[in-house]
């Protein structure tokens, strides 16, 4: 019997919010945790697929937040990803970007990175340098990039307060998965389309319970409102992410069975139900 070939995976690179955990103004329990190098200490959203290849490993990188460059330094390396896709202009979301495009810049890196059409003018003028000659960044086709056996497309959901976003969906032949960071009010059609029959989901939930907020004001679900969305009960496993000191991970007991906190350095299997 020939042994099984290994599983991609997803890295949880950084797992906070905007504003990363610990914020440096608090005392609350949580940040003080966190302050002292506990498991609540998280920086900033990217999360980085592993795809086994013939040639040993090809990667992406999925949002390069504030935090990324001593996130990747910390993995054995070097590890320079293949594919870089930004789901939206936020700081939180691409301030990581400004040490990869100096590696494409300045070191003759190759790197493919993509983004929606629309944002790509914001990263334009946030990174004028990198753009002069050409744009290193390319729109993202419809039908998605390709990284090793799996598929990547991003589609677009509600940010709230923020406007919108966009989530990842990944399919390989036979698993399929989503990260969707930061979305709020996801409407129906959106979840039938890309949030069916998921194997991983990977969900965004900054708070706990954020009580009787009116969404008009906010911007990414609480995990009361997780737990309640039939989509996301209907994944076979979930894990939420983009963390504000809103959520100690260490309360773990929260959440049902197949459900879990993402921490920094968390690396998930990614593998569908078993096949007879």
């Amino acid at each position: 019997m020939n042994p099984a070939a290994p599983h991609a995976s997803l890295t949880f690179l950084g797992t906070g919010d905007s504003k990363g955990v610990p914020r440096f103004w608090c005392a609350c329990p949580v940040c003080q945790e966190a302050r002292a190098g506990g498991v609540n200490r998280r920086g900033r959203t990217a999360t980085l697929l592993r795809v086994p290849a013939p040639s040993g490993e090809v990667t992406a990188l999925l949002d390069a937040g504030p935090d990324t460059h001593a996130a990747l330094a910390r993995l054995p390396g070097p590890l320079v990803p293949d594919v870089v896709l930004v789901t939206h202009a936020h700081n939180d979301h691409i301030l990581g970007l400004g040490d990869l495009l100096d590696y494409v810049r300045y070191a003759s890196g190759k790197l493919r990175i993509y983004a929606p059409p629309e944002v790509i003018p914001a990263l334009a003028e946030r990174f004028g340098y990198a753009f002069r000659s050409a744009s290193p960044v390319q729109p993202i086709p419809d039908a998605g990039v390709t990284v090793g056996r799996v598929t990547l497309r991003l589609f677009r959901v509600p940010h709230g307060a923020n406007g919108d976003s966009h989530a990842i969906r990944l399919d390989a032949p036979d698993w399929r998965a989503a990260v969707i960071t930061d979305a709020i009010d996801v409407p129906t059609d959106t979840a039938q389309a890309w949030l069916s029959d998921l194997d991983l989901l990977a969900l965004g939930t900054s708070f706990e319970d954020e009580g009787n907020v009116s969404h008009r004001r906010r911007s990414v679900y609480d995990v009361r409102e997780a737990l309640a969305l039939p989509w996301a009960r209907s994944a076979r496993r979930v894990i939420l992410t983009h963390l504000s000191h809103g959520v100690d991970v260490r309360r773990h007991h929260l959440l049902p069975p197949d459900w879990a906190f993402a921490h920094d350095g968390l690396q998930v299997p990614l593998a569908g139900p078993a096949r007879v």
